[in-house]
């Protein structure tokens, strides 16, 4: 199952909404089943949609465009870890969530040893690097806090 994730100013991972069968709106209304507070997002902004195996973004008319790769898409077969940027907001499609274990096996260490986690923190993913992301298909170079966009 894929997931969508809204990601944070400082790179984290701050919100994540399963993707299954039933097309999912993204804006700024209450009524989007992801709603963002972000005035650079329509209210509709886009919309993710199953396709088969595949899943699609498609712009509903937005004012400030979707860009997914650095590129505008109005729509687009959307590919693992796609950078998509909205408005002010980035979120990430993940085709494949991450697991930290295989089939429900715990992970193993040298020697047998059971590698438990202390404590759950969220993933990471610096800024830098999602802009980069964004950047390198546009050939931008965009800053956290300069007018360019990806």
């Amino acid at each position: 199952m894929a997931a969508l994730y809204h990601i944070g100013d400082d790179g984290s991972r701050a919100e994540r909404w399963e993707l299954d069968e039933k097309p999912v709106v993204v804006g700024r209304s209450g009524q989007a089943k992801v709603s963002i507070e972000d005035e650079g997002l329509s209210r509709r902004h886009f919309l993710i949609l199953r396709d088969g195996e595949d899943y699609v973004i498609k712009d509903l008319n937005s004012r400030n465009g979707t860009w997914v790769a650095g590129r505008r898409v109005f729509a687009e077969k959307l590919h693992n870890n796609d950078c998509i940027l909205a408005g002010h907001t980035v979120f990430l499609f993940a085709a494949r969530p991450v697991l930290s274990t295989a089939a429900g096996k715990p992970l193993m260490g040298p020697h047998g040893t059971v590698m438990i986690s202390a404590a759950p923190r969220p993933e990471r993913i610096p800024f830098q690097a999602i802009l980069w992301q964004c950047n390198s298909a546009s050939g931008t170079q965009a800053t956290p806090g300069s007018s360019n966009e990806c």
